[in-house]
């Protein structure tokens, strides 16, 4: 990329300003673009830094990790994007990745209150959850299934059978592979250590059984047959809804 005039950088700049001004006003997607023109003028990793911060207002963290990966191979020793990676991590509850972030802050600003803060914060959060963790070698769902019911969703029409379900090989070991998504993960802690109601306990397994049908359709279609109305493992009733459009 060639390099900047005085002009793009003194432009960019402005324009950074300008995004930050519309921060303070809540006014993030502007921000954002705000933040793109700077970048397109000149690559200064505080701007990836500021637009990591906007993304991380809206959500988007995973836009925001890729700014922040972005601001430290322009700039190896800014400290605020390790930071600011941080917080995108606590935010998917990668508390793991959270503290390992905080610590390469602090390596480069040792005094800073608020990286320790947070480092604290994402090491507590980090020992919940491995508190909260099933035993080694433990079903990762017998925990979860035990909580709707057990045997059989507390003799509810139409749900099947948990025990005969949690026997299924090929769905445990879909379930298995699942679990080592950070967000799917990190949900399903929070039900086991008795952190979610009813109602997100059904909506984690219903996101589940959706990204269950996308990855192994076929598993799930042999699944509705067996334990289905008629099907062996089934109780009756009406068939389940299929799964929601992602």
């Amino acid at each position: 990329m060639p390099t900047p005039s005085e002009a793009d950088i003194a432009q960019a700049n402005k324009l950074k300003e300008e995004g930050n001004d519309l921060m303070k006003a809540s006014q993030f997607d502007a921000a954002v673009q705000k933040y793109n023109a700077a970048i397109k003028l000149n690559r200064d990793p505080v701007y990836f830094c500021n637009r990591a911060a906007a993304y991380c207002r809206l959500e988007q963290y995973d836009l925001a990790i890729q700014d922040c990966r972005t601001a430290l191979a322009l700039d190896a020793s800014y400290s605020k994007a390790w930071g600011r990676m941080g917080l995108a991590y606590s935010c998917q509850n990668r508390y793991e990745h959270a503290a390992e972030a905080y610590k390469k802050a602090l390596e480069l600003e040792p005094n800073q209150e608020s990286y320790k803060n947070n480092l604290k914060i994402a090491e507590d959060k980090l020992k919940e959850m491995e508190s909260a963790r099933p035993a080694q070698g433990a079903n990762p769902l017998a925990g979860l299934f035990g909580a709707m019911g057990g045997g059989g969703m507390g003799g509810m029409p139409g749900m099947p059978n948990m025990n005969a379900l949690l026997s299924e090989p090929g769905l445990m070991e879909a379930a298995s592979q699942l679990m080592n998504d950070p967000g799917l993960s990190g949900m399903f802690q929070n039900m086991m250590s008795g952190q979610g109601s009813i109602a997100d306990l059904m909506a984690a397994g219903q996101q589940m059984a959706a990204r269950m049908q996308e990855t192994n359709p076929e598993l799930i279609e042999n699944l509705r047959r067996q334990f289905g109305p008629g099907g062996e493992g089934g109780q009756g009733g009406p068939p389940p809804p299929s799964a929601p459009p992602q």
